[in-house]
């Protein structure tokens, strides 16, 4: 495992007062910075580095100027061996985090400047699981392949012309059947004429078989000297974890980032409220804790300590989800929330329903309403029920 050092240091923290826009953590900062900074952590399969991101298995984004005193949401993350973007000037803070929790520090220079504190813990774990989709010994003799792995979704944030260029070199395309049928005419995206057309059926009930079938499909392309591939990824290509399962050998591999489908939905349906609820930061997590080596009284726990700290949650992988636990959460939280779920979000089927956690059983109705189709729950603080009200 490597750990290449940050480029920044306290010294550099101070610097004139500038005005700047404040930044939109439902928007591509994010993730375009963990692009720039995803191959400074990286772990051994088969004898390839594969890169961790920060921004993989789920993560925390905060904004740098409204951490808490003590930066104790930071911290508390940290120590449950969850990622952290510190979004703004936070050199200082991010340098003493990392210090105090044993995570590693990778940051990136304004304009978009992210500090990125990753576990220690977080990057065994994920080390196990690239491993565990990495089962089978990679073929011998395989001629090099370049896949772009390309974010894609009903909005493109500014990606456009870089996914276009990508298209634009293929002779192939992978993707989901969902992808192609629902996500690319939403993003108004067009396959090149001369590239073949792979698709790789979604199994919403069974997560890892459909990373497995991308795999496959590219490495039979691969087989067949099929050297430029575009793999289109939901969301975002790291964030949504299909590269767990591609292997590198003979391959490399880009990125065009994009933002992960449930916090562009969170972005969109809630950008009309006041206040806004994903103004300060967000937590991006799996409802489905087994899926990553988490147990449910451990995705309990973590859910509580955000959701008692005020941070407003996005929940994905929630098509069977626990349940239980999330209800449990919500229901111990010291302000009561307003609960949204998205359920087939950006198709033809999509609908929206909210509940106020006024109403254990409301909220517990509405969480399993989207039990059985591609779901995700957002969760944030409505002390009065104003913003359910809005949303209604």
């Amino acid at each position: 495992m490597t750990d290449t050092p940050t480029r920044r240091t306290v010294a550099t923290e101070s610097r004139p007062a500038t005005t700047r826009r404040p930044p939109d953590l439902t928007g591509i900062t994010v993730f375009r910075a963990a692009v720039e900074v995803r191959d400074r952590i990286t772990v051994t399969a088969h004898g390839q580095p594969y890169p961790v991101s920060p921004v993989s298995a789920g993560f925390v984004a905060l904004r740098a100027d409204r951490l808490t005193p003590g930066h104790r949401t930071a911290a508390d993350a940290l120590r449950l061996a969850r990622p952290v973007a510190l979004v703004g000037p936070a050199a200082g803070p991010a340098a003493a985090l990392a210090r105090a929790t044993d995570s590693h520090l990778s940051s990136t220079d304004a304009p978009q400047e992210v500090h990125f504190l990753t576990p220690r813990r977080f990057v065994a774990d994920r080390a196990a699981a690239i491993r565990r989709r990495q089962t089978g010994r990679p073929e011998a003799g395989l001629p090099p392949q370049r896949v772009a792995a390309l974010g894609v979704g009903p909005r493109l944030y500014g990606t456009g012309e870089e996914l276009r260029a990508a298209l634009s070199r293929a002779r192939a395309v992978v993707a989901t059947d969902w992808t192609f049928d629902t996500t690319l005419p939403a993003a108004g995206l067009r396959l090149p004429a001369g590239a073949t057309r792979h698709v790789v059926p979604y199994d919403i009930t069974d997560y890892d078989r459909t990373i497995r079938g991308a795999d496959a499909a590219l490495t039979a392309l691969q087989r067949a000297g099929v050297d430029e591939v575009a793999l289109l990824v939901e969301g975002n290509p790291d964030t949504l974890d299909v590269l767990d399962g591609v292997g590198l050998t003979h391959r490399t591999l880009e990125l065009v980032p994009g933002v992960p489908v449930a916090v562009a939905a969170a972005g969109a349906v809630t950008a009309h409220l006041r206040p806004y609820p994903f103004e300060s930061g967000l937590a991006y997590l799996s409802g489905l804790p087994g899926r990553h080596g988490q147990s449910k009284r451990q995705f309990l726990a973590e859910l509580s300590c955000y959701l008692a700290g005020g941070l407003a949650c996005v929940l994905v992988e929630m098509t069977f989800s626990d349940l239980a636990s999330a209800v449990e959460a919500i229901r111990r939280a010291p302000v009561t929330k307003t609960v949204v779920v998205l359920a087939d979000y950006a198709s033809p089927s999509a609908r929206i329903r909210v509940a106020h956690a006024r109403s254990p059983e409301d909220v517990r109705a509405v969480i399993a309403s989207g039990r059985g189709v591609l779901s995700t729950v957002l969760v944030f603080d409505d002390p009065a029920g104003d913003l359910a009200k809005a949303l209604r």
